[in-house]
């Protein structure tokens, strides 16, 4: 069996610097992290991995709140983020997310947030079995955790946006750690592992037809998790341009994680622009677009066999070219994650 996901990453050049918001579709992403998180229930992936399944949660709670921030590129990342931790709930992935950290800039200094004493308490909550004893807590702590690390990690950190986050981090870490003290005090089978019974051997019993219904149930179950995971973001090209801009690097670092999580994944970045100009330049354009995300994938240590770039040019448009905005939308470039063997 195959699991499918696709991700498009639609690059879209700006003519003369100027950004269309309604074009941007930020809600595609935080809606298509809902529906993922609604098929890992139906999955069972809450009770397969309750950690991963709250975590997509806690990172589509954090997506919505930077949306109302009007932060794009920040509310795409988180959507991102939940539709994967999704996906890791489906599978049943008991692996718990690497943490990283971020140097904060200057200004983010001023409010006395310190990434690196929050990373060492989250990974003493670690060592302390917070997986088994508060799965969900400490899956909202580390969303969060990774909240802060992502907004001080700009140049200007928005002051009460930061506020907030930590305040939010501050309060699931202390339920965790609530929660972890309680079970290492009564020695809660969370914390001391399942008391070792003698066995008693048990009398054998013939199969009955209640196996194959569950084979059924395995397969349904099958059929439902292979539907297509789309996950939408652009980021956008200067007027004639093919260099991707700073501002979206985080975007495009949080797919390269995906992808370094899933090595089995294949690629495809297809290149397409408007109808200004001759076929020849924009096929050229086209496949420089593509280009451009595949070469920094792997600077960022994606093997390059993994990928195949194309360039359309003036072909395929989503929209008419009549318009500023019409054509606007036809320059992007189409970032697609195919196949996903399961195992």
């Amino acid at each position: 069996m195959k699991k499918v996901i696709l991700i498009k990453v639609l690059a879209v050049a700006v003519c003369f610097g100027v950004v269309i918001k309604s074009d941007l579709r930020v809600s595609e992403a935080i809606n298509e992290s809902q529906r993922l998180i609604e098929t890992a229930y139906k999955a069972g992936g809450k009770d397969k991995s309750i950690y991963h399944f709250e975590k997509a949660r806690a990172y589509r709670d954090i997506s919505v709140l930077l949306a109302s921030e009007m932060e794009e590129v920040g509310s795409k990342i988180f959507a991102i983020k939940s539709m994967n931790s999704a996906s890791k709930s489906i599978e049943g992935s008991q692996t718990l997310d690497t943490l990283e950290i971020t140097e904060p800039k200057k200004e983010g200094q001023t409010l006395n947030i310190d990434p690196k004493s929050l990373l060492s308490a989250l990974e003493k909550l670690r060592e302390d079995k917070a997986f088994n004893c508060a799965p969900k807590e400490l899956a909202y702590t580390e969303a969060y955790y990774d909240a802060i690390n992502y907004e001080l990690s700009k140049d200007k950190p928005n002051s009460s946006l930061l506020q907030s986050l930590y305040n939010s981090y501050l309060s699931y870490y202390l339920i965790v750690k609530d929660k972890v003290d309680i079970a290492k005090k009564a020695s809660l089978e969370c914390y001391v592992g399942k008391v070792q019974l003698v066995s008693v051997p048990e009398a054998k019993e013939e199969p009955v037809e209640t196996e194959k219904v569950s084979e059924a149930v395995t397969e349904e179950t099958k059929k439902r998790v292979e539907e297509p995971l789309l996950v939408r973001a652009r980021i956008h090209f200067d007027f004639n341009k093919a260099e991707i801009k700073k501002e979206y690097m985080p975007l495009l670092n949080e797919v390269v994680k995906i992808l370094k999580e899933n090595p089995k994944i294949s690629i495809r970045i297809e290149g397409y622009t408007d109808d200004i100009g001759s076929k020849a330049y924009n096929e050229k354009l086209a496949l420089r677009r593509a280009m451009a995300v595949k070469d920094y994938l792997v600077r960022q240590g994606i093997d390059a066999q993994r990928i195949e770039v194309v360039g359309f040019g003036k072909e395929r448009f989503i929209a008419e070219n009549n318009t500023s905005i019409g054509r606007l939308t036809n320059r992007r470039a189409e970032f697609i994650v195919i196949q996903v063997p399961s195992e």
